[in-house]
């Protein structure tokens, strides 16, 4: 699903000062695919950075991970 297709209906609007910088930054869209909250930056699931949870919190979380072993793996760190 490409970040510019998430149905609007769907989409979740947060303040983003609320998080760290990495959000702050980056403004992941949030969004809700059934009762799973959704957070993604980038184009798609596959090639973006992608996280999912139960809450809006475990989403953030979940793609604050996917950030973190994105940057080790551009770094050649062992992921």
């Amino acid at each position: 699903m490409a970040t510019g297709s998430v149905n609007p209906n769907n989409k979740i609007e947060i303040d983003y000062n609320r998080y760290d910088q990495a959000v702050q930054k980056l403004k992941p869209v949030l969004y809700l695919d059934g009762t799973t909250f959704c957070c993604l930056s980038g184009p798609d699931r596959e090639t973006g950075i992608f996280g999912n949870g139960n809450t809006l919190e475990e989403a953030i979380q979940n793609w604050r991970s996917a950030l973190e072993e994105r940057f080790k793996r551009i770094n050649g760190e062992d992921v």
